[in-house]
């Protein structure tokens, strides 16, 4: 058995496993694991789940959609994500090929089609998924420059194309891109996949360029001058898979376009090489020629990343498909980098750090290697897991700063072996570092940040909470068992909702849900001076039944605003991301807890008495530690 069909069948199993913990169909599970990928490897923003399907004719299907629309502007320059999924259940591996990615492919056109007549919003039923993504794109029609579909499959895609032919539709352009098995097993074990770009095949030519530093030790330097308009059309096909990871996740908070870019395009293109100050990237390796004219030329790019630049090369695809600019004129300065492809992991996110200190929010507070996501690994990993009653072992929780690192661990372990770290490291004990943002966030009263999606929500909590408390003892073990704690309490909620028959009556919205009714009770309990018992939750690594029973009421109530949300917004999932869902109606809809439910809560002041007492403790641990390192480099007494 090969190593793809032997993920083929782990990744069943995971699908099986998740899909019986929520109560959800397979294919939703599936839909879950991979738009999560996608969203990581820049492929799509997060996708929003809205299963629709026809069969009539030809028949149409959409799997999930997120839409990103410049702020500031009213050009046709934004980005309609349409996923499908294909997924099997076949025993053994299967196979797709190009005509079966154009036959998905149809399947979004014929939907478009369909929902840009308004008279189709008249067949709909207006709670219906299908009713609710039409109007979204109804909203913004006149804002769609492009339609990128991305087909999700368990399969094996085989194909010689490295990228599909566009095409036109209702006005826009049509990009097709597929997250296969091989590409989700790639993005899971290192964390993305990289981008090769064949200037020579695909963008009309090599690219001339000056070599900057040769033969240095594994590092190699380039500087050239890239068409605008072949940067825009490499944009258009990859896009945000080009910008480094922390620049992608910093600028999805940031999309409105920048002015000073547009206006040289559009008044001095012939000078934009001159005030620009260009583009930082980095490569694993570059293919070059001697072209014709004996100047050297770059002809192909293996690991392309910009990691400064994004505002720029974003904007020349907005001013060519947003404003009908021509970019003939334009040309935009280029320092590449090629790093040894071992060495790409560390030496890239200084060259990103470094190369974007203009920007107020640090970009190393997004990175996994940044020194708070070390230091909350490190806790972690020292921190003693209290054994649940009844258990027959302790299991341990396993925080992932990096994509990876948890299938990591299980790599070239015999079966035995394998066995005794699954029982230690359980994947319902998986932390992922957007997962803790979810946790926090919501606890503390933004769960419409938490409905923006991982991505977002984990670029808000980096640069908001984390980024405030990096430099000083609040990131210790009290609490990291308080965040782990609050993680039980949003895990308890979303696989007592999956088991609602008020759900099942009516599912959708149920990670909406979960977020709004976690911060609700939460709030709830500090209105009445308390906060909800936290370590109690750790010490007893189970959620308690009744405090449960009582939230999972709250979610009930919850979950008919949410799905029923005012005349000014039709639909319910964009209805969730805005902050007066929240304070006006949501916030104060669970009302103080009941006597009997007064002991699962402690006094505000002894809680806050226990951030200091912990923060008290970690100072205390670093200068004991200091000293232990001091008296072993200098024989003296220490007092």
């Amino acid at each position: 058995m090969s190593d793809l069909d032997q993920e083929y069948k782990d990744l069943a199993n995971e699908v099986a496993i998740g899909s019986t913990a929520d109560g959800e169909l397979k294919s939703t599970e599936f839909f879950r694991i991979f738009s999560q990928i996608s969203a990581e490897n820049g492929d799509s923003p997060d996708l929003e789940y809205s299963p629709v399907l026809s069969d009539e004719g030809l028949g149409y299907r959409v799997d999930g959609y997120a839409i990103d629309i410049p702020e500031g502007t009213e050009d046709e320059s934004g980005d309609l994500y349409v996923a499908v999924c294909k997924y099997f259940q076949d025993e053994d591996l299967p196979v797709i090929n190009a005509k079966d990615i154009e036959q998905l492919v149809g399947k979004v056109e014929r939907f478009f089609k369909f929902v840009i007549n308004k008279r189709a919003l008249d067949e709909m039923e207006e709670s219906s998924p299908a009713y609710r993504l039409a109007i979204l794109i109804h909203q913004y029609i006149h804002r769609i420059g492009r339609i990128r579909v991305i087909i999700l499959t368990n399969a094996h895609l085989k194909t010689r194309k490295k990228t599909f032919s566009h095409r036109n539709i209702g006005g826009a352009s049509l990009l097709t891109n597929v997250l296969d098995l091989e590409r989700y097993v790639k993005i899971s074990l290192t964390g993305s996949d990289p981008v090769e770009v064949d200037f020579k095949e695909d963008f009309e030519g090599a690219v001339q360029c000056l070599p900057a530093s040769i033969n240095a030790s594994g590092y190699t330097s380039y500087l050239f001058a890239i068409p605008g308009a072949v940067l825009a059309e490499v944009f258009a096909i990859y896009g945000n898979r080009l910008l480094e990871q922390n620049v992608r996740t910093y600028l999805q908070a940031k999309t409105n376009v920048n002015k000073g870019i547009l206006r040289t395009i559009a008044d001095e293109p012939e000078m934009f090489f001159a005030y620009n100050n260009g583009l930082t990237a980095t490569a694993s390796s570059v293919n070059t020629e001697m072209l014709s004219n004996g100047i050297l030329g770059i002809k192909h790019i293996t690991d392309f990343q910009i990691v400064n630049g994004g505002q720029t090369t974003a904007s020349m695809l907005y001013a060519r498909d947003g404003q009908k600019k021509d970019l003939s004129s334009v040309f935009i300065q280029v320092k590449l980098s090629v790093v040894d492809k071992e060495k790409l992991d560390q030496v890239v996110p200084k060259i990103s750090e470094y190369a974007n200190t203009q920007n107020k929010v640090s970009l190393t507070d997004l990175a996994a290697n940044s020194p708070a996501q070390m230091r909350i690994e490190r806790i972690s990993k020292e921190v003693t897991v209290p054994q649940k009653a009844g258990a027959l072992h302790v299991e341990k929780w396993f925080y992932e700063r990096a994509r990876g690192q948890y299938k990591s661990i299980f790599s070239y372990k015999s079966p035995s072996e394998r066995r005794k770290l699954e029982i230690e490291f359980p994947k319902n004990k998986l932390i992922e570092k957007t997962d803790l943002a979810k946790f926090e966030l919501a606890f503390i009263g933004r769960p419409y940040h938490v409905c923006e999606g991982a991505q977002k929500c984990f670029n808000r909590y980096a640069t908001s909470v984390i980024a405030s408390i990096v430099n000083t003892d609040e990131l210790n073990e009290a609490w990291f068992k308080k965040v782990v704690a609050k993680g039980m309490l949003f895990r308890a909620l979303d696989k007592g909702i999956a088991r609602s028959e008020w759900y099942r009556e009516n599912r959708g919205l149920k990670a909406q849900t979960v977020a709004y009714t976690l911060a609700a009770c939460a709030n709830a309990f500090r209105n009445a001076i308390l906060q909800i018992d936290l370590l109690r939750i750790w010490r007893d690594q189970d959620v308690p039944a009744f405090l449960l029973e009582w939230m999972l009421a709250q979610a009930k109530e919850i979950h008919i605003i949410l799905n029923d949300p005012p005349g000014n917004v039709k639909n319910p999932s964009e209805f969730c991301k805005k902050e007066f869902c929240w304070t006006l109606h949501v916030k104060d809809v669970v009302r103080n807890p009941e006597k009997n439910l007064i002991e699962y809560g402690i006094p505000l002041i002894e809680y806050n008495q226990e951030n200091y007492q912990g923060k008290r403790k970690g100072s205390a641990i670093r200068c004991w530690n200091l000293k232990f390192r001091l008296q072993s480099l200098f024989p003296v007494q220490l007092k």
